[in-house]
């Protein structure tokens, strides 16, 4: 558990550093000060989140957002051409979806990539079924996630590895 928060903490002060405008002192340790009382405070959340990754599983989570890029692109093509190409085309619906995603931080990840991909929102997750409730714009945004890749890459960062 301790392993995590150092990990946790890193990658909060990493990112702090990366967003920062400057790297005085004061801006070091304010962004350590932040990333350190982040951590602190989410020191509950350590046995839902996923443990340390290999190089392996960093991998993998780089290229399921290399993906996510695509996809978002891919999506304002998509919703940009429906609305304002074709009258008829916008036909929104809900959808149940069984992405066959067990870990809770695995859920949380397809549900934010579902989210800020345009077209698409997550309005619920059933914790004991996993389904989730997804709203689409279209009827082809909408088949397009049944058959999403990044369901089965985010699949395969729930893994276990040998």
């Amino acid at each position: 558990m301790r392993k995590r928060l150092i990990v946790l903490f890193i990658i909060l002060f990493a990112f702090w550093l990366v967003i920062s405008s400057a790297a005085d002192l004061q801006h070091v340790l304010v962004g350590a000060l932040i990333a350190f009382l982040t951590a602190w405070f989410w020191h509950d959340l350590g046995p839902r989140l996923p443990e340390v990754p290999s190089v392996r599983r960093a991998l993998r989570l780089g290229w399921c957002l290399v993906l996510m890029v695509g996809y978002v692109i891919q999506a304002n093509i998509s919703v940009a051409r429906a609305m304002l190409f074709s009258r008829h085309s916008v036909d929104p619906l809900f959808m149940v979806l069984d992405p066959g995603i067990s870990t809770h931080w695995g859920r949380v990840l397809l549900a934010t990539c579902i989210t800020i991909t345009p077209g698409t929102i997550t309005v619920d997750i059933d914790p004991e079924t996993g389904h989730f409730i997804v709203h689409a714009l279209t009827g082809q945004i909408g088949r397009d996630l049944l058959y999403w890749r990044l369901i089965d890459k985010i699949r395969q960062l729930e893994e276990k590895e040998a």
